[in-house]
């Protein structure tokens, strides 16, 4: 049985081997925070709507319960006319997964918005997080190189005829503070591709020698600071920082708290 992995997967096996033993091999469940719990409901209804809309399903009961999320809906819209009504489209797919299989494990993608052209195809995401990422941190996340990736292997077009684009739904404007959609737009090249494949081939060739070895998967640095904030440090018998919200009334700042998607 070949093992699945994300982009997630990824990130949490280059991090810490131990991390990605703990939180996908064994699945092990950790205290849910009620601050990350709230913003990742408000992230789950904001990509069900936008699925919705692709399917031309009417998402007015969604948007009367939510003002806030109804605001960000309706300021995407106008931010982004292209995304929603495009020209000379050959496919157009919410929620689009593939799969792909390489080095003897499956690489799985899940696309927020996948549009192509016969000229090239690009990946909408969107995210629903309170302040928006850097270019230089999406270019190098997991989620950006494998998207673009298995997409440029389950294709016929070329690196340089793809592209990511991540959209920041709950940017503000610094002036107005009102809602303000911010676009980071990444383009592929053949080179990326390569230096990709170089990197899943490692990581997934160094995971099937820890799932031979069959014994706990080794620990991060302690110097990296990586356990501060992880949700099996204490497991690991290491500090953290993580769990503070349980013993005290300070809560983590909800900028830091990431987005589950679909």
């Amino acid at each position: 049985m070949l093992i699945n992995l994300t982009q997630g997967h990824l990130k949490q096996l280059e991090a810490c081997p131990r991390r990605f033993q703990y939180g996908y091999l064994d699945q092990l469940v950790v205290p849910a925070n009620p601050a990350m719990r709230d913003s990742q409901e408000w992230g789950t209804r904001f990509h069900l709507v936008m699925q919705q809309r692709e399917l031309g399903l009417s998402v007015d009961p969604l948007l009367a319960a939510d003002p806030e999320l109804a605001e960000a809906v309706h300021q995407m819209v106008e931010a982004a006319p292209h995304l929603f009504h495009g020209k000379d489209e050959t496919f157009r797919q919410s929620e689009h997964r593939r799969t792909l299989a390489f080095n003897n494990f499956l690489l799985t993608v899940v696309y927020d918005l996948l549009v192509m052209t016969p000229s090239g195809a690009r990946i909408v995401d969107w995210k629903t997080h309170l302040k928006p990422q850097g270019k230089k941190s999406l270019e190098q996340d997991w989620q950006t190189r494998l998207y673009l990736y298995v997409l440029g292997e389950t294709s016929q077009y070329d690196p340089a005829q793809l592209a990511m684009e991540y959209w920041f739904v709950r940017a503000q404007d610094p002036a107005t503070q009102k809602l303000r959609p911010t676009q980071v737009k990444l383009p592929y090249s053949a080179g990326k591709h390569r230096k990709t494949e170089d990197d899943l081939r490692r990581l997934t060739s160094q995971l099937a020698d820890l799932i031979t070895r069959n014994e706990p998967f080794p620990k991060v640095n302690l110097s990296t600071g990586q356990c501060l904030r992880c949700p099996y440090a204490v497991r690991c018998q290491r500090p953290s920082e993580r769990y503070a919200w349980q013993m005290t009334d300070q809560l983590p700042a909800i900028d830091d708290i990431a987005e589950v998607p679909l």
